[in-house]
């Protein structure tokens, strides 16, 4: 199995940035997920559910 690394990546709608979104909490390194707002619209606060358990993850405005 190939390791993941932190890359740029643009979700083109919810599932796939939530694919998105889990692969790059596995990654080494920083990724940056743009287009959010397709995460936002199925899974609201995300971000502070995540860090609530342990994700390191900040959303960038």
């Amino acid at each position: 199995p190939a390791k993941l690394r932190g890359t740029r990546l643009n979700s083109p709608d919810i599932r796939a940035g939530m694919a998105m979104l889990i692969a790059a909490l596995c990654a080494e390194g920083e990724s940056v997920i743009q287009n959010i707002i397709q995460i936002d619209r199925g899974f609201s606060n995300i971000d502070g559910r995540l860090q609530a358990l342990g994700a390191d993850i900040q959303r960038i405005e």
